[in-house]
């Protein structure tokens, strides 16, 4: 622990009844904080278990993900450190295990969110070139991806921006004199973001003329999935180009397989390939990004296919760059639908894989896997993923994959 406060705790259960109290030191570092009560045993909690910080004026309240509670007072002249300290390490923490650490910040900015209505939070808000944080102090983080915002307009009777994504609002206020710039910038971003689908679908598909482009980067927006019939609606070509460009000859036989058993059309998406993005942040041991397309050309996009399957499950296939396996989903209702959500859960986690197939045990008991459990815990869509996921098959060899197939 790089600072130590002294001062005195209460630790209550869920009911608000006191389990332990008295003076203690308090410190913490980037990751973990650590209470040690006088004459007692310390209680040590990573930073990403605390759901809320409710700060007073003396006093601060964590609330753990446990249900208990940790009061911290008294701590004298030293709290005016470790109040602005303590929330800028917890929001650090919590940029890590909702997966955006890698990711290229725009701007921070201080103000409030309400999300559907509900009564107004302070809230950090960062904007990054491909998505928006939203971290309270008194509610749960969360994250937004921009290629999901289906609008942003300015309310001036609230001064306040107004977000619409798949039915969800979110109002953000309370910016004060950065109004201006936030909205600026997040519209910059925007309009970066579809200025950059535009640049790199043409790329892949030169032979669309302007208005099926324009429909085309409408349609099928970045991080999600499009049935290949809406494909070809836009123009009869594509279903087949976007094939031909995304799968390669050593993915080609593991692909017409599961062509084969597909028991309606293929669904497809594509996310971005940023310039500074690695293979390990985004395809993890999966996949390597930024590698020459079917054609040989080094291809800008990112690109999957879903394949629905007789059993109830779906196959998710990963086709840019070398793929080393094929993924399985239990899928119930609609299997458009069900895709929809399943490429949602992909996305937030930036096409990670072990945050899908890694075992519970895994992520709760290995230090580099802790935030994925934590992340698990903060996002919904995560769970889902991973309670719909049901194995992977390897791509060692066509034989041996075959034998994997559920």
């Amino acid at each position: 622990m790089p600072s130590s406060y002294s001062g005195k705790f209460q630790y209550l259960d869920a009911a608000g009844a006191v389990l332990q109290q008295g003076p203690c030191q308090f410190g913490f570092d980037t990751e973990t904080a650590i209470l040690t009560p006088q004459n007692a045993s310390p209680i040590a909690f990573d930073l990403g278990d605390i759901d809320r910080i409710k700060a007073a004026e003396w006093d601060l309240e964590l609330a753990l993900f446990t249900g208990k509670k940790l009061q911290l007072r008294q701590f004298g002249a030293a709290f005016g450190n470790l109040s602005p300290g303590l929330l800028a390490a917890w929001r650090d923490r919590a940029i890590q295990c909702l997966l955006l650490e890698d990711l290229q910040q725009i701007e921070r900015f201080s103000g409030a969110v309400s999300m559907d209505g509900a009564a107004a939070e302070t809230a950090e808000i960062r904007l990054y070139r491909s998505n928006l944080a939203v971290l309270p102090a008194s509610a749960l983080p969360f994250q937004w991806r921009l290629a999901e915002i289906d609008s942003a307009a300015f309310d001036s009777a609230s001064y306040s921006m107004i977000l619409q994504s798949a039915g969800e609002r979110l109002e953000i206020s309370r910016l004060a004199k950065r109004t201006d710039e936030f909205a600026g910038k997040l519209q910059g971003a925007l309009d970066a973001l579809h200025t950059q689908a535009a640049s790199a679908l043409h790329q892949v598909f030169p032979f669309l003329n302007p208005d099926a482009l324009q429909q085309l980067v409408s349609t099928m927006r970045e991080g999600r999935s499009i049935l290949l019939p809406t494909l070809a609606a836009i123009d009869s070509k594509l279903p087949d180009a976007i094939v031909a460009r995304a799968v390669g000859d050593p993915l080609r036989p593991y692909f017409d397989v599961l062509k084969s058993r597909a028991t309606g059309p293929l669904m497809a998406g594509f996310k971005f390939i940023w310039e500074d993005e690695d293979g390990e942040s985004v395809e993890s041991e999966d996949a390597e990004i930024g590698e020459p397309a079917a054609d040989g050309e080094k291809m800008p996009l990112f690109f999957w296919f879903f394949f629905p399957l007789a059993n109830g499950m779906v196959a998710w296939e990963a086709a840019t760059g070398s793929g080393r396996a094929t993924y399985f989903f239990r899928v119930e209702g609609p299997v458009e639908d069900a895709v929809g959500h399943l490429t949602h859960g992909l996305a937030l986690v930036n096409f990670r894989r072990e945050p899908v197939y890694l075992p519970d045990a895994s992520l709760e008991q290995q230090a580099k896997f802790h935030r994925y459990a934590i992340a698990c815990r903060k996002l919904p869509d995560l769970r889902t993923l991973r309670a719909a996921y049901v194995k992977r098959a390897l791509h060692t060899s066509v034989e041996a994959w075959q034998q994997q197939l559920p």
